[in-house]
């Protein structure tokens, strides 16, 4: 009988993992786009879970905003380009397959299409902020009454530029005296994007990075079915074919943000190639941004200011200092990434191993393009105030009670003891 019970302590044990792991293969097979991780397009979420639901007796008042700019194109100019010379090379040597004359079809009008737009916010980046602003609309329009201020800031990279204008304009095309002001300068980017570097761990992390990506992908089933020869002739050009594969996967997950070309080049990979890139993907954006145990607590760190921006400019609200509707600020996702996970929202926060992540964090869902952070505020006759946490347009978890609709006093000191610890 101790027998047994011993072998069904090891069972449950494992039980969970095993069914985590699973289900985030699952995820993808559902839509292939996903394993994408931080290049997959914006998922809005299903009608039922978009309510503009609002505390009894409450009215909403302020809005503090953060979001990841939207889709773009690969702001590599050696994924497109390079890659297209590797193929063209091996066109003129005879040795591609018919799968592999199909992708260099196909990346000549990719790459034509990217010249001149590496990093460039796509026309469904556009989309995707307008969509966003759209919903805020009408879900608070209480908020955005005629003449309310608007503060908008934002990166001064272009794409995040152009995020915060699509988003600004629909809020516009709602109600046109909304007095917004906007800004991107050196000042905006020393909260919006603060970052003090890779912690010191910058080698040792392309070290780890490196020796996953050696054991999770494996390339030469798929060299084979592009080159006739294997893609000896590459040997030298390229660093080896796990970075060369990887690097035709971002190709394909990119695709989705240049929707209006309706490419999928998800062709040239297996079932299991996909997943195991991805795994590797996921890893990797763990390692650089997330909450890792060993290299997290740096980027954790560098989103204080952040957050403490957050507080801050909704005290300035609170006292009457500021006359405010709305905080929007538009930056990255190295931004975004290390906030959420700073503030313990659920799905963003776990702290394992880097080989132990595709089990409990998914990129992919953590920061799409247009990742977003909203912070509804609801004030009450009596002046109590609420916050509903909304995460990707989802009802965000915390580890504190009262959700969805928090006690802000209760919600501030949870989130001063983030930046002051």
């Amino acid at each position: 009988m101790s027998n047994f019970r011993s072998f069904l302590i090891v069972i449950f044990a494992f039980l969970p993992v095993a069914l985590t792991a699973q289900n985030s293969r699952e995820y993808i097979s559902k839509d292939v786009t996903r394993s994408a991780g931080f290049y997959h397009s914006y998922e809005v979420p299903q009608e039922s879970s978009l309510k503009a639901d609002r505390p009894k007796g409450y009215k909403p008042f302020y809005i503090s905003h953060y979001s990841r700019h939207g889709s773009r194109w690969h702001a590599s100019e050696a994924r497109y380009f390079g890659t297209l010379d590797f193929f063209e090379r091996g066109d003129s040597l005879g040795v591609l397959t018919q799968v592999g004359k199909q992708f260099l079809k196909d990346l000549r009008i990719i790459a034509s299409d990217a010249e001149g737009h590496l990093g460039d916010l796509s026309p469904r980046g556009t989309r995707e902020h307008k969509g966003i602003a759209d919903r805020m609309y009408r879900h608070y329009p209480e908020v955005f009454h005629k003449k309310a201020v608007v503060d908008s800031r934002s990166s001064v990279i272009v794409r995040c530029v152009l995020s915060m204008a699509a988003f600004d304009e629909s809020l516009k095309e709602h109600e046109p005296s909304l007095q917004i002001t906007r800004e991107s300068s050196k000042k905006t980017m020393s909260v919006l994007c603060h970052s003090k570097g890779d912690g010191g761990y910058g080698r040792e992390l392309a070290g780890l990075t490196d020796s996953l990506r050696k054991v999770w992908i494996d390339p030469n089933a798929f060299m084979n079915r592009l080159f006739k020869d294997g893609g000896s002739y590459l040997d030298g050009k390229i660093r080896d074919g796990q970075s060369f594969m990887y690097d035709c996967f971002e190709l394909a997950g990119i695709m989705q943000c240049c929707d209006y070309l309706g490419m999928n080049l998800y062709y040239i990979f297996s079932e299991d190639e996909i997943y195991n890139l991805w795994k590797y993907l996921n890893a990797y954006a763990y390692s650089i941004f997330g909450p890792s145990i060993k290299y997290g607590d740096c980027h954790l760190n560098d989103a204080k200011v952040l957050l403490r921006d957050f507080v801050e400019k909704a005290d300035e609200v609170m006292d009457g200092r500021k006359n405010i509707a709305a905080t929007l600020r538009f930056g990255h996702d190295s931004n975004i990434i290390p906030l959420v996970s700073l503030m313990e929202v659920k799905s963003a926060a776990a702290r394992v191993k880097i080989e132990d992540v595709a089990e409990y964090w998914n990129i992919s869902e953590v920061s799409p393009m247009a990742a977003n952070l909203q912070l509804i505020f609801f004030k009450n006759r009596k002046g109590d105030v609420k916050v509903r946490v909304l995460y990707n347009e989802k009802d965000a978890q915390l580890p504190i009670a009262g959700g969805p609709f928090y006690d802000w006093t209760e919600l501030r000191s949870f989130l001063v003891g983030k930046y002051t610890n």
